[in-house]
């Protein structure tokens, strides 16, 4: 998941397909949880934490997509590092702590929402992954129109084109206990 960049800048992307989006990055790494449990997930899907991470916040801080926060940019578009440490140490806001704190839990309420939204969907089609997964170890490859087929084969379900939910839903992520083999 990347959206391109100058698409991003130009704001020509709704909310609700960044949402989506943010579901479909997360896909990798619940499909290794749902199929090979909470205690083996690999860091394969890193760079999609990262990417999930930088859009939800650039939605809130920088595109004032959410009603807790408002309509408000409160950060500028990053334009690269600091040049020689000039930005070294500066506020990068100038917004108080408790409207940060909000920001930061919309962040969390839209990261938490989407790892929902995407597991209820992979968990829904588990007949679907299993197997494309299975094809793609024979295979390497599925054509858009194999996909297609397999979906229309497996009856697959979507999920409807909506905003996020407004709760955190911290209970029911993953990883609430400590790990059950060491």
């Amino acid at each position: 998941f990347a959206p391109q960049e100058g698409r991003l800048e130009a704001g020509l992307y709704s909310k609700q397909y960044l949402e989506s989006q943010l579901a479909v990055a997360l896909g990798g790494r619940l499909a290794e949880e749902i199929i090979f449990g909470e205690d083996f997930t690999t860091t394969g899907a890193s760079n999609d934490f990262q990417q999930v991470a930088n859009i939800a916040k650039r939605m809130i801080k920088e595109w004032g997509m959410s009603d807790e926060v408002g309509r408000v940019a409160l950060e500028t578009p990053q334009s690269g590092g600091p040049f020689m440490g000039r930005e070294m140490g500066m506020q990068r806001t100038k917004w108080g702590s408790k409207i940060m704190g909000k920001t930061d839990a919309e962040v969390e309420r839209l990261v938490n929402n989407s790892y929902i939204k995407a597991k209820r969907i992979i968990e829904e089609n588990r007949p679907l992954l299993d197997h494309l997964a299975k094809t793609l170890v024979e295979q390497e490859v599925v054509s858009a129109e194999e996909f297609q087929m397999m979906l229309v084969e497996f009856n697959a379900k979507v999920a409807d084109f909506e905003i996020i939910g407004d709760e955190r839903n911290r209970e029911q992520l993953p990883f609430q206990s400590m790990p059950s083999t060491v």
